[in-house]
């Protein structure tokens, strides 16, 4: 089992429901290990649902940079070239030669300039079947806009695996919360965001969000989302976790949140 590390709950979840996006940002300094876990699960023959093996010829390979359904594309020179771009979407159309997936995985991909993000977003925009295509980035922010939307971005080393667990009680009125969200007015959501004045007050709610999220995620807690938008909520709780941690308008990141979090529900 040695070689790979523990892959992030919310994307094991995707993984065993069959619910994997196309395209991945992955922020954090985990970041690379998850990519290549991920990789590694998706095609492994021998592992179990949570994590690949470490042994068989698929892990072996990937933890040596030869698997060839599996591709790293560094910079050069500072930079992604347009013509490594072309060759990665060119890649991409591609049947697989292994396994059942391909994955491409951009290192620094904030080191895109326009005409290679562009490129890229050709593939972004008709993505091929058994196609993953995970985006490293510590500044996804300077990424093309065009990019960011068709991503779904996961900030690592700070969610459900790397907290302590919410109190019990903070874990009830966060599910309560949720539940109630579909019968509530845009003002009224708008007051509940902003209950909690002290930022450590707020950014213990936002945890206890994600884990009632995670849970709903896992199938042990009924919340009013279809599946897809409580893995798009979840992830966007675990990003406000990091920005709130920042020199950021905290009012203004939590209206954000609870309004998503209202916009997702299913009425």
């Amino acid at each position: 089992m040695a070689g790979f590390a523990p892959l992030n709950p919310l994307l094991l979840t995707q993984v065993a429901s069959n619910q994997l996006a196309h395209a991945y940002i992955f922020r954090g300094r985990s970041a690379p290990e998850q990519a290549i876990a991920l990789a590694a699960l998706l095609d492994c023959r021998a592992g179990q649902e949570h994590r690949p093996c470490g042994q068989c010829p698929v892990c072996v390979n990937i933890l040596a940079g030869t698997y060839p359904d599996c591709r790293l594309l560094e910079p050069e020179r500072g930079s992604h070239r347009v013509e490594a771009m072309r060759a990665l979407v060119n890649q991409a159309t591609l049947a697989a030669i292994n396994g059942d997936w391909k994955v491409f995985i951009i290192s620094q991909a904030e080191k895109m300039g326009d005409e290679a993000a562009n490129t890229l977003l050709k593939l972004l925009e008709e993505p091929p079947e058994h196609t993953i295509l995970i985006l490293l980035s510590e500044q996804p922010e300077q990424l093309l806009p065009t990019v960011l939307s068709r991503c779904q971005l996961f900030v690592l080393d700070q969610g459900v695996a790397s907290q302590s667990e919410p109190d019990r009680e903070l874990l009830q009125e966060a599910a309560t919360l949720i539940q109630s969200l579909p019968e509530l007015p845009v003002y009224e959501v708008l007051l509940k965001a902003r209950e909690r004045e002290k930022r450590e007050d707020q950014r213990s709610f936002l945890l206890a969000l994600l884990h009632v999220l995670h849970d709903a995620a896992l199938g042990v807690l009924a919340v009013p989302m279809a599946y897809p938008y409580i893995l798009r909520s979840a992830t966007m709780v675990e990003s406000s976790l990091e920005l709130i941690d920042n020199n950021i308008n905290q009012k203004l990141l939590t209206d954000v949140v609870y309004l998503r979090l209202w916009q997702n529900c299913e009425r």
